[in-house]
């Protein structure tokens, strides 16, 4: 019983600290980035690791740019530049996904739970996905969240050092893996709608 409510405290916790830095967005509908920009949209469905929080980075030369926290049941529309890209998703490890973003374009990848180490795996979405009816289920079926631009800052300045720690160790264990491995990993310019 002690068990159960240490679990349910720590579930508690991890849900609170997701409230104080995310927040529903005024609209749920996912607007097109600028000709200039292109947008990626990571979304969580599973109900495995539920409890465990996940946090969502682009790394830019090596350091960490907060994107937000991502509870299950939900997505976040995060807009960058075109280009090459490394984002991070980290619960209890950190795992990553390449892209080849276009400009205009909008992306989505599933954050999946990686059963082995308790993180959590961006996983890209093929253009010939979008229109399947689990893609389409993971998009009606998650609510947009956005940051809370201050609460994320603090947060970030109080967390950042020890998260590029993790990064630089396992971006060193990601960049081991074989260029089939990597692309399956990377969202293609073609990928985007």
């Amino acid at each position: 019983m002690n068990r159960l409510l240490t679990v349910t405290a720590l579930a508690t916790l991890l849900l609170s600290g997701c409230a104080s830095v995310m927040r529903e967005a005024p609209s749920q509908t996912i607007a097109s980035p600028g000709a200039d920009k292109a947008k990626v949209v990571f979304m969580r469905s599973s109900m495995v690791a539920g409890a465990i929080g996940c946090e969502l980075f682009e790394v830019v030369d090596g350091q960490l740019r907060f994107i937000g926290q991502l509870p299950t049941g939900n997505k976040v529309a995060y807009e960058t530049t075109p280009g090459k890209k490394v984002f991070m998703a980290y619960g209890t490890a950190a795992d990553f996904m390449l892209a080849d973003l276009a400009p205009g374009k909008t992306y989505y990848s599933i954050v999946r739970p990686n059963w082995g180490t308790g993180g959590f795996a961006p996983t890209p979405i093929r253009y010939a996905d979008m229109k399947s009816a689990e893609v389409q289920g993971w998009v009606s079926g998650t609510k947009l969240l956005e940051t809370d631009p201050k609460a994320a800052e603090a947060w970030l300045a109080e967390n950042k050092q020890r998260l590029q720690a993790i990064y630089a160790d396992y971006w060193n264990r990601f960049e081991r893996k074989n260029a089939q491995e990597k692309f399956e990993r990377t969202l293609l310019p073609a990928d985007g709608q």
